[in-house]
């Protein structure tokens, strides 16, 4: 017989713990092994209860939600999906919790919120399942940690490449790499979901500030978390991040975050547009959408990025690309919170590349570095 997981609900609402309970106890492989109303019970009853995955409200007396992430993750790592409200202050919250490390997130319905509960249900139900499966480590400071020796190298078959410091061999080249209008190098668009956060990060501070080319991320987030996000990654990283609007301008060192709720194209004169068409896949802003568009309007001067993330998504969308001649790249399974969209990809057999974030982005100058070369035919 299959082993059920066991879950410790932690919430400060009696009611959303009721209702969070049910709605795990209606998956026949979950079992919820117990309740805690406030972060000093969830600590005391944890070690006890061992459970396989945790749900974990943000907003609660005492400790706090992030206080009590960071000292579960501590003391007892155990796989966080993180309960969230849907305020500016909630998302600044929520992905704070992810940096600190929880797996993912869900949104939180208060009585009387005009929501389909099947929403939560089926939203915790598979985020729970996913976050179970996930090897967590104990950090000093919280958050996931994979030990370097988790990290295979790169199939043989795939083409390597390398580090960003040996592509260019004088700043002279680099800069004028750097003014060529996009068309000549095209664009890189990045598709993630859980755990993306993490890895937009890695990949986005590992580029330097005039990367030659546009960049656009298509991160599965809600509306009120991609400003977040964008204002987050614009801290931590060199290049320029932003939440995108309809009709901005594609510019080199600009990456461009795809707002929630809305797809993301590619028009003409080097801009993007956002619409509400309908979700595909369940989700919008979709990877593939963005992707498919980036390959038919420039080619093989694409480079599509399939990051961590549940399920499919990008998967059609990176093979148009690869059939276009652009390159394509894929986070390792060892480096990603849930290999879901990576492995769709790789699947296919449409990805050049695969490599933990960091090294996706010594791809990707090594890879500009020889567009460059053949194009000045140097």
């Amino acid at each position: 017989m299959k082993e059920l997981i066991r879950v410790l609900v932690v919430d400060d609402s009696p009611f959303v713990c009721d209702l969070l309970a049910r709605h795990l106890r209606s998956a026949p492989d979950l079992r919820v092994v117990g309740m805690a109303y406030d972060g000093e019970q969830a600590i005391r009853i944890i070690e006890e209860l061992r459970p396989d995955a945790i749900t974990l409200d943000l907003d609660m007396p005492g400790i706090g939600g992030l206080a009590t992430l960071e000292a579960i993750m501590h003391r007892f790592p155990t796989p966080i999906v993180i309960v969230s409200g849907v305020s500016i202050r909630a998302a600044e919250a929520a992905l704070r919790a992810i940096n600190t490390g929880a797996v993912d997130f869900v949104f939180k319905y208060s009585p009387g919120e005009d929501t389909d509960p099947e929403i939560l249900r089926r939203d915790i139900v598979t985020k729970v399942r996913a976050a179970a499966r996930i090897k967590v480590v104990r950090s000093l400071r919280g958050g996931r940690r994979l030990p370097d020796e988790q990290m295979p190298p790169a199939p043989a078959s795939l083409k390597t490449a390398p580090h960003a410091a040996d592509v260019f061999h004088s700043r002279r080249a680099w800069e004028e790499a750097a003014t060529a209008l996009p068309p000549l190098l095209g664009v890189v668009v990045i598709g993630a979901s859980t755990g993306g956060p993490i890895a937009l990060r890695e990949l986005l501070s590992n580029l330097p500030p005039d990367f030659p080319v546009p960049i656009v991320v298509v991160q599965h987030m809600p509306a009120t978390f991609t400003p977040v996000l964008a204002a987050q990654l614009n801290r931590q990283v060199s290049l320029h991040v932003r939440e995108a609007v309809e009709g901005d301008l594609l510019q080199p060192g600009v990456a461009l975050i795809a707002p929630g709720n809305k797809h993301l194209v590619f028009r003409p004169s080097h801009r993007v547009g956002t619409n509400q068409h309908p979700a595909v896949g369940g989700h919008r802003p979709s990877v593939d959408v963005t992707m498919q568009s980036a390959a038919r309007l420039y080619g093989g001067t694409v480079r599509g990025v399939i990051l961590t993330g549940m399920g499919s998504d990008g998967a059609l969308g990176i093979a148009e690309i690869y059939a276009r001649g652009g390159a394509t790249f894929a986070q390792d399974a060892a480096s990603c919170v849930v290999n879901g969209m990576p492995q769709r990809a790789i699947e296919k057999g449409v990805v050049d590349y695969v490599a933990p974030p960091i090294r996706i982005a010594h791809l990707l100058c090594a890879n500009l570095a020889r567009t460059y070369r053949q194009a000045f035919a140097l």
